[in-house]
């Protein structure tokens, strides 16, 4: 019976697993940075992984903090509506300046 459970579980997982990959369609942000380097890149890309917006920042983006995924996150919505962020060439680091 156990062993029933576990391989009905593992089947659904890795079906569930499966389906996630396939959705690709969506936009996000990356944040690249050199080893030995201060200065990091955020790109953001539309649903078609055009890009959208780069700017390169002095400071280190924590990436692993909530916050900071959120900041981006929101900056990534904004630049998609279009709500005059192109205007400011220093989106990101003017989101950051602000937010500390």
């Amino acid at each position: 019976m156990k062993k029933a459970v576990f391989t009905l579980t593992f089947l659904v997982a890795a079906l569930l697993s499966s389906q996630a990959q396939t959705l690709s369609n969506h936009a996000c942000w990356v944040v690249e940075s050199n080893r030995h380097a201060k200065a990091q890149t955020v790109k953001f890309y539309d649903e078609n992984q055009q890009l959208v917006y780069e700017e390169m920042v002095s400071i280190k983006l924590n990436i692993s903090k909530k916050k900071v995924q959120q900041a981006l996150n929101m900056i990534l919505t904004n630049l998609l509506n279009k709500d005059g962020f192109m205007a400011n060439k220093n989106v990101v680091a003017a989101s950051f300046h602000t937010s500390r």
